[in-house]
């Protein structure tokens, strides 16, 4: 409900203030007015439809998409599997508490604090499961957002047109205010297409991607952890890696799992970049 009341008082405001000061201060393709009607307007009617916590969520997983390298990050995952792997078959489960401190992926170090409690095989897959849905619903809720914008902000461009239209016929009688209504009519329209078709539509798109990736990473780490609690071998590990990874990655992946595990009686530290 406080989100319809915000979305509602967001939007009557942003049209209170084109149809008021709307082409007051045109200049070029630069109006004030029509920027804070794309601006404000398409978010607010957003929140009649979406929480907060979904904005909240879009955004944040907008800004985790800027500061993660997934390739490396899934490359980095498959040389750790494939360490503690060799240190399970070599001394048992009991090992991995030496690993977990440098595991960085929230589900693999879930994983291995599930392992390490003692949870039966379907108990940690059922888990992991959760987890794994859970992220992807978010996913979806974020992609969904953003591309629920993309679709609001033409609309939203045609009635900054509307209310430029009406504004340029009931000043027909005088010439100079015929400029400022046509400025509103034309600048609204651009304004929704740029941002709906070149970035609220390509954000939604590329987190739909983005968590795809994420589900065939997390996916791999699923199947992983389930090897680690079988005391499977690292031949077989990587069987199921290469289900996973690109065979450039993994070629990368098998060597450095391979220099690691030279040494796993040693229980050397997990490395931190691939």
């Amino acid at each position: 409900m406080i989100g319809v009341l915000f979305g509602l008082s967001g939007f009557t405001w942003s049209l209170w203030y084109l149809i008021f000061h709307g082409g007051n201060q045109f200049k070029g393709f630069w109006d004030p007015a029509a920027a804070i009607l794309l601006g404000v307007g398409p978010l607010s009617v957003i929140l009649m439809s979406h929480s907060f916590i979904d904005f909240i969520a879009g955004l944040r997983t907008l800004l985790g998409m800027a500061f993660l390298n997934q390739r490396k990050e899934m490359n980095q995952i498959a040389n750790q599997l494939s360490t503690m792997t060799s240190a399970v078959r070599n001394e048992g489960v009991g090992v991995l508490a030496r690993y977990k401190g440098y595991l960085k992926n929230p589900l693999l170090k879930d994983g291995v604090t599930l392992i390490l409690s003692g949870f039966t095989p379907d108990e940690i897959r059922h888990n992991l499961t959760a987890k794994v849905n859970t992220k992807q619903t978010q996913f979806s809720h974020a992609a969904s957002l953003f591309e629920n914008l993309g679709k609001l902000c033409p609309g939203m461009g045609l009635l900054g047109t509307i209310v430029g239209l009406v504004q340029m016929l009931s000043n027909m009688t005088d010439p100079s205010k015929l400029g400022p209504g046509m400025a509103i009519a034309l600048l609204t329209t651009l304004y929704g297409l740029l941002l709906g078709t070149v970035l609220y539509t390509p954000v939604a798109e590329k987190i739909s991607i983005y968590g795809e990736k994420t589900l065939q990473m997390d996916l791999m780490i699923l199947e992983g952890v389930m090897l680690l609690k079988e005391k499977k071998s690292q031949a077989h590990l990587r069987d199921v890696l290469n289900t996973y990874s690109s065979a450039t990655s993994q070629e990368r992946g098998n060597a450095n799992a391979k220099a690691q595990g030279v040494n796993t009686s040693q229980h050397p530290p997990l490395s931190r970049t691939s």
